[in-house]
């Protein structure tokens, strides 16, 4: 309704300013004079409304945005244009509606309008025009601690729980990372935490770097102990330019226990060794616990690194250590599967954390721009209103938002196997950049479509992880390594043995000149020979996920 009223004004705006001027040209005696007051009556409301009928006009045809303000803004141009003419023509007529050849008698219709009363009635409407937009614009800003009270909502809901200090990891991480923070070494370009996955660990550095943090790395294994993780933030005003700067800190601590897993599978320390491979997943689940999705990919990126960790360890196992295999933690740690719903929820709170600054006034569009990175889009530097853009394309902009991140949580909840998932997030990305779902929104979403593929592949490489663990015991029981899911005596049955980036395809296992490899076709769907070995070059082309096994 706001917005009908603002269109009817505007064009009585346009109207009135067309009969002022109709009526001053009618009562000057010059010709010249009188045709350039009816000209400027006529064509200066139609000038002003090009610029947002041209924009207008972009937004409908050009970005295909759901939110078309073309026909309202042609259809008031249109009014201006004609309504202009119109009054143009009868006020310059004869007294006997004759057309008028602009001489001086008879006197033109017009002569007898109200010159001051039309000038006063056009302030009076564009006013009226001005503070229905006003009304407007206050109206959406009303909503903004709503959509904040949404947004924290959304995150408690899905935040680990409260706990004490003497229960959550958080403090142990902290005085951990502080020690690996305080420690040079560990932070310059050569330190063996930079690759931790082949560094040489009889080497001298390693040897140092492991005594040195000795005691970072009982607080390691002790917050890794704990259930529950929650660092302290503000979770009550989620913003895009929150810091979280744990989750840095747990990569590297991650590669330091790496470090000490390998030394201690290499030092015959199986035991040991294989607490601290599940160690290291369990802290790779503390960094996805928070729900954003930064948190979720570092988990995953963690859980990369325990897995990697495993199949270094099974080629030092013995047969006394079968019984190692079959412990909770290790079962565990194979059969963990990352959940992405809460993530999603986060994700969705921090962006109506950002409309609901943008409603507001808190955040201008030229800001937000330099927040999201990357291009601006080209509503920024012809948009310098931006009342107008948070008056008719905000709340619109917010329901596409909604619908969108809907869309990723449904799907991500459902756990759908990825052919599926893929498919539903190409149509919903090819959805955003051909008939984007706002101005803002198509800025804020990322391509989420990447997060379906890494979680993909962490199935990918959890499903690795079994098979090798399943061969590694048949080795210990049988003294043979079977080179084939067929000669593994304990079989695999589906969904552990199939590939999660087919549709019905299952993981390739085969033996190379100097390991067992395991491994999904990768998210192009085409064998690639295996994975990359860790330290080697990678080849262009081979996205090939899977865990690779010294023989």
């Amino acid at each position: 309704m706001g917005h009908s009223l603002f269109f009817v004004w505007v064009v009585a705006a346009c109207l009135l300013w067309s009969a002022t001027f109709t009526a001053a040209a009618a009562q000057t005696p010059r010709h010249w004079l009188r045709r350039l007051l009816a000209a400027v009556g006529v064509l200066v409301p139609v000038v002003s409304l090009l610029p947002p009928l041209w924009f207008t006009a972009c937004l409908a045809f050009g970005q295909h945005m759901p939110t078309n303000w073309f026909a309202p803004t042609l259809t008031a141009a249109i009014s201006a244009l004609i309504g202009g003419i119109w009054i143009a023509w009868v006020g310059l007529a004869r007294a006997h509606y004759a057309p008028l050849r602009f001489s001086s008698e008879p006197m033109p219709l017009a002569a007898r309008w109200p010159l001051i009363a039309f000038a006063g009635m056009f302030v009076l409407a564009k006013a009226v025009a001005v503070g229905t937009l006003l009304l407007i614009d206050n109206a959406v800003a009303a909503q903004a601690p709503y959509l904040r009270l949404e947004a924290a909502q959304l995150l408690q809901a899905n935040l680990p729980p409260a706990v004490p200090d003497v229960q959550n990891a958080a403090p142990l991480y902290q005085q951990a990372f502080a020690a690996l923070e305080a420690d040079p070494t560990a932070q310059s370009q050569d330190t063996p935490l930079a690759s931790p996955g082949t560094t040489d660990v009889s080497a001298p550095a390693v040897t140092d770097l492991l005594a040195r943090h000795a005691a970072t790395l009982d607080l390691l294994c002790r917050a890794a102990d704990r259930d529950t993780c929650r660092f302290q933030r503000d979770w009550t005003r989620p913003s895009i330019d929150m810091l979280l700067p744990e989750l840095q800190s747990m990569r590297q601590a991650a590669r330091l226990l790496v470090l000490a897993v390998r030394r201690e599978a290499a030092d015959g320390n199986a035991a040991d060794a294989l607490h601290d491979v599940a160690r290291i997943g369990q802290i790779g689940r503390h960094a996805a616990s928070e729900p954003i999705l930064i948190s979720n990919l570092v988990g995953l990126a963690i859980d990369s690194m325990a897995l990697d960790a495993l199949a270094q360890v099974l080629p030092t196992l013995r047969k006394s250590d079968l019984a190692l295999l079959d412990t909770p933690e290790i079962r565990d740690l194979i059969t963990h599967k990352p959940a992405m719903a809460s993530h999603f929820y986060g994700e969705e709170a921090f962006g109506l954390s950002i409309f609901a600054s943008l409603s507001d006034r808190d955040l201008n569009l030229q800001d937000l721009g330099g927040m999201v990175g990357g291009p601006q889009p080209f509503l920024f530097p012809v948009l310098p209103l931006s009342i107008l853009f948070r008056s008719f394309f905000l709340p619109t902009d917010i329901d596409g938002y909604r619908s969108i991140m809907k869309t990723y949580q449904s799907t991500a909840a459902r756990s759908e196997p990825y052919p599926e998932a893929k498919k539903k997030m190409d149509a919903v990305e090819k959805e955003i950049r051909d008939h984007g779902p706002g101005m803002i929104s198509s800025q804020i979403v990322p391509a989420l479509g990447a997060v379906f593929r890494a979680q993909a592949q962490n199935v990918a490489r959890h499903r690795a992880a079994a098979a090798l663990v399943a061969a590694t015991k048949q080795r210990l029981e049988t003294g043979a390594v079977p080179m084939t899911f067929e000669k593994l005596t304990a079989r695999l049955l589906p969904p552990v043995s199939r590939d999660p980036f087919t549709a019905d395809g299952t993981l390739f296992m085969k033996r190379t000149d100097d390991a067992m490899v395991v491994y999904s076709v990768g998210p192009d769907g085409e064998d690639d020979g295996g994975p990359v070995a860790p330290g080697a070059d990678k080849v262009e082309g081979n996205d090939d996920v899977g865990l690779r096994m010294a023989l």
